[in-house]
């Protein structure tokens, strides 16, 4: 399934033009990973021991844009941003936001431009979030005409290494 990727950053807009999204940054792509270390020995009740869970960066990837510099200087200050905002949307019909992704206390980490002369494409460059606090949310969407249904949330604090509502 197609979709359209948004991301909102507190203090620095974007270009895009998207109704529901004007000034937000359009996204190419995201990756995310979060890993559960688990030892091999064994706990009082029989399983695997687990750790502290050990969430990676937030990547994304945009086409260069007014955001490009701002989030340079964000990344090489080290300012904190409030909140970080990635919407999900389908990319048909009404749009319809099916997940959102809120990060609050974070790090510009790593900003990686790239492009080619050659490429038919425009120049393009992958930003990494650090963040202190996140949260999913995605929202069902009915069968019989697509619309959203209810909500389904979770998050983490990873400095008090709890979850949120």
């Amino acid at each position: 399934m197609a979709f359209d990727a948004f991301l909102k950053i507190d203090g620095i807009p974007g270009e895009s033009t998207d109704d529901a999204h004007k000034d937000w940054i359009e996204i190419l792509s995201f990756d995310h990973s979060l890993e559960q270390p688990a030892q091999a020995t064994a706990s009082s009740a029989g399983g695997a021991t687990a750790e502290r869970v050990n969430h990676g960066m937030f990547v994304i990837s945009h086409s260069l844009d007014k955001s490009s510099p701002k989030l340079y200087e964000a990344c090489c200050t080290g300012k904190h941003i409030k909140d970080v905002t990635i919407e999900l949307c389908r990319a048909g019909g009404d749009k319809l936001k099916y997940m959102e992704v809120k990060m609050e206390q974070v790090l510009v980490s790593k900003v990686v431009p790239s492009g080619t002369s050659n490429d038919a494409g425009f120049p393009s460059e992958k930003v990494s979030f650090s963040y202190g606090k996140i949260k999913w949310t995605y929202t069902q969407q009915k069968r019989q005409d697509g619309s959203g249904g209810g909500n389904v949330s979770a998050g983490w604090d990873l400095t008090a290494n709890k979850t949120i509502a």
